[in-house]
């Protein structure tokens, strides 16, 4: 016992992570992105940003824990994991029309450059542009809360993970 009788139990307040939108454009349901994949969720919660540029910027601060120059992969402080991918099946592009600012291992803060993109030959390819950001650890990183359709800025809240 305490001085002043039982002891209390404080539960520690949740981490939560902001995850901004890492373009600016219009943001969409995953469901409705184009990707089989995503759209069902098989990488995790999130939500799509049809782009408007072809700046890409880091939606968290943490680590880079994979760069490709269409995909990267970043680590926040207390784990959740952030994937943006560029466009759909832009890996066979091979890195042609990217631009990639950032190498595995860095540590970066978010709204840091990630890459720049080429959006007008991406598409004269015949690829979407369409950038998706998701939480592939979700269920051990906590609840994510997806922001609602509409347009959105770089660096603007579109998911929250809640630990």
């Amino acid at each position: 016992m305490g001085l002043f009788g039982r002891r209390k139990t404080v539960d520690a307040p949740a981490a939560v992570v902001e995850v901004v939108s890492p373009v600016t454009g219009t943001a969409v349901a995953l469901a409705d992105c184009g990707d089989p994949a995503f759209a069902a969720g098989l990488l995790g919660p999130g939500i799509a940003v049809r782009p408007d540029s072809g700046e890409v910027v880091a939606p968290v601060s943490g680590e880079v824990v994979s760069a490709m120059p269409h995909a990267y992969g970043i680590r926040a402080a207390g784990g959740a994991e952030v994937l943006v991918h560029v466009g759909i099946d832009t890996v066979t592009l091979g890195g042609a029309h990217f631009d990639q600012r950032v190498h595995t291992g860095q540590q970066i803060a978010a709204g840091a450059p990630l890459a720049a993109v080429d959006l007008a030959a991406v598409a004269a390819a015949g690829l979407s542009t369409t950038v998706m950001v998701v939480v592939p650890n979700a269920d051990a990183a906590g609840a994510v809360e997806v922001a609602g359709p509409g347009p959105v800025t770089a660096g603007s809240t579109v998911l929250t993970v809640r630990s």
